[in-house]
């Protein structure tokens, strides 16, 4: 039997957490099948930053490491390691400095003398130590009143240097010349696309060091093709073998404005992701809609180029199912409180949050990070009326972190929902399929996803049922009217998607029942399946070939 030599390419940052990206997740289950590929070898290449957290992710996600050739640039830019010793620095709890330590042992032999004093003053029964310790207060007075006097005569000058200054700059002020100067300034900084000092020299680094990946990546003769899991390194087309490049999506090109309000620097980003979609020649997509709305009909691709290939099922069940009992209900649901009491004591956002008990606490789910595309705004509308109205007796657990939005974090706040949105972000793997088991609901009301969302097979893979967005990444898939009517809701009207919550709380059991039948003919396509799709793809291009026609499930629904 031959052997197929395929190549991955990955150059995520230095601080990126595989576990914790949707990406890496993906990545993480196409490494899984295709570790148990005995006809084809995987040479995974990525910057030496990249190769611990690699091996840590493999560590974590059950992968076998010897299964894959990784190949890395060899040391770190001594920027880098500048950045992260600061980083590491900062984390550390702060130590006492010298000074402070030479101070401490005569400050404590200080507190014992005046101890010892007051003890043979309080108790003594001559009047001798009482007259000596008047006396030295009277010395002491003597000395340090005059002192005092003159060291108050140096904030009596400070503060009239000050009120002067202030006066100054009244002036200024007033004259409009610090006006003009703020607009200047404003204006250069909107012309640099907002992107700080530190951020252009990121940039700078991580293209110079895909540039030595390239290098020794165009050394490795045997490699026959190369797969890039994500569209953010335009370096990947500097590669001289075939190139397969995945574009999950382009989701800023939908979300402009919404984007470029909440996190501009991932407009940099989309820039980027642009370039490398211009230089490419073959890509790969999870669906139809991406490959005909956003690369055909956005960037003029020829469809020949693209194929599509869907998603395999998710199952979180291995990582909560306990086994060895006649009934693992209940031993399962008691070791998922225990994992989520875990996770409620790490959250220190509120402060109210770490004291629920995870065994009595009912919420409702939906694990996203927060971006304009996620329609994180229509779940709060409707989790606010449905429980100020309705009465529901939920929590919402969120998987992002408040601070990172500010519609979110103003919306929490305007309407007095501390206390009922819990954001619980950097869940592991096992903590989030913990929190699918637990939650009477799982809700997902994205306007926009690259393919069809995971949140459908996780939830059903831990017995939750789930409700979702009626969008057309998720009509490709779920195509049976019925199950649409009772699953699916408008992702712009927040008052059907309350409708549409409250229906399966009260029907859960139905709605489980269906989705289930549902998702036993989904979990046909397996991760294996997904993995032998990629490879015949890479195979063609790595014999000049047309890379072959899409799945006929992606091509059933062209717009």
């Amino acid at each position: 039997m031959s052997l197929t030599c395929l190549g991955i390419f990955i150059a995520y940052g230095p601080t990126v957490d595989l576990q914790k990206e949707g990406l890496g997740r993906l990545l993480g289950a196409f490494l899984q099948a295709a570790a148990t590929r005995e006809d084809v070898r995987f040479t995974i290449a990525c910057p030496q930053w990249s190769k611990k957290r690699l091996l840590e992710f493999f560590e974590s996600e059950g992968i076998p490491a010897g299964a894959f050739e990784i190949v890395s640039t060899d040391g770190l830019p001594f920027f880098l390691r500048m950045y992260l010793a600061f980083r590491a620095r900062q984390s550390k709890p702060r130590k006492r400095g010298r000074f402070a330590r030479l101070l401490a042992r005569p400050r404590t032999w200080f507190v014992k003398l005046l101890r010892r004093v007051a003890r043979i003053v309080v108790s003594t029964r001559s009047f001798v130590p009482w007259l000596l310790l008047a006396s030295a207060v009277a010395i002491l007075a003597a000395v340090l009143v005059p002192l005092a006097g003159a060291v108050l005569l140096v904030p009596a000058a400070l503060f009239a240097f000050g009120a002067i200054l202030i006066r100054l700059l009244r002036l200024v002020r007033r004259s409009g010349w610090l006006k003009a100067v703020r607009t200047r300034l404003s204006r250069r900084a909107k012309q640099r696309r907002g992107e700080s000092l530190t951020v252009r020299f990121y940039r700078l680094m991580e293209e110079a060091e895909i540039e030595r990946m390239v290098t020794k990546i165009n050394s490795l003769t045997h490699v026959q093709a190369w797969y890039s899991p994500a569209a953010f390194w335009p370096g990947f087309n500097r590669i001289f073998a075939p190139r397969l490049l995945c574009v999950p999506d382009v989701v800023p090109a939908e979300f402009p404005l919404g984007f470029a309000q909440l996190q501009p620097e991932l407009l940099g980003n989309f820039e980027t992701v642009e370039r490398s979609i211009r230089g490419a020649m073959h890509f790969v997509t999870y669906s139809a809609r991406v490959k005909w709305n956003t690369l055909v009909d956005r960037y003029a691709v020829s469809p020949d180029a693209v194929s599509v290939i869907p998603h395999g099922s998710w199952d979180l069940g291995p990582w909560i199912r306990v086994r060895g009992f006649d009934e693992e209900e209940q031993p399962t649901r008691q070791y998922c409180e225990l994992v989520l009491q875990r996770a409620l004591a790490r959250a220190r956002d509120v402060l109210y949050v770490p004291g629920l008990a995870a065994n009595s606490l009912r919420f409702l789910f939906y694990p996203s990070q927060f971006r304009p595309n996620k329609n994180l705004l229509t779940l709060l509308r409707a989790y606010e009326y449905l429980v100020r109205q309705r009465f529901i007796p939920h929590k919402l657990i969120l998987t992002g972190h408040p601070t990172g939005c500010k519609p979110v974090e103003d919306f929490i706040r305007d309407y007095h929902l501390e206390r009922d949105v819990l954001c619980l972000h950097g869940l592991t793997t096992p903590e989030l399929a913990a929190t699918y088991h637990l939650a009477d609901l799982v809700v997902n009301p994205s306007l926009s996803e690259g393919g069809f969302p995971f949140t459908l097979t996780e939830s059903i893979s831990v017995n939750t049922p789930v409700v979702m967005a009626r969008i057309a990444v998720t009509e490709e898939v779920v195509q049976d009217p019925a199950l649409q009517e009772m699953m699916l809701f408008d992702p712009y009207d927040w008052q059907d998607a309350a409708v549409r919550i409250e229906w399966a709380l009260q029907h859960r059991a139905s709605l489980l029942e269906a989705q289930h039948e549902f998702c036993e003919r989904l979990g046909q396509r397996t991760w294996r399946d997904v993995v032998g799709d990629y490879v015949t793809v890479l195979e063609h291009l790595a014999a000049g070939e047309s890379p072959g026609a899409s799945s006929p499930q992606a091509e059933a629904v062209r717009r």
